[in-house]
């Protein structure tokens, strides 16, 4: 899974990828901090700002509905 990390500030942009919800959170986070207006794209297409970095932490940011439609079959 790849998650792609968009910042920006001023003239600046950054793209960074990373293979972790947690580990691109970890970096958006930095980068926010440091004046950054910063966005994660989720490996589903799902676009994430920085007031919405939680939801990727937990089973409700990503694709939740898959996760509970797996667990049903089981």
């Amino acid at each position: 899974m790849t998650f792609i990390i968009e910042a920006i500030k001023d003239d600046s942009r950054t793209v960074d990828f990373r293979s972790s919800a947690i580990v691109a959170v970890i970096l958006a986070r930095k980068l926010a901090v440091n004046g950054f207006v910063v966005s994660i794209t989720a490996p589903d297409g799902q676009l994430f700002s920085a007031d919405q970095f939680n939801r990727l932490l937990t089973s409700r940011g990503l694709g939740s509905h898959v996760v509970a439609h797996d667990a049903e079959r089981r």
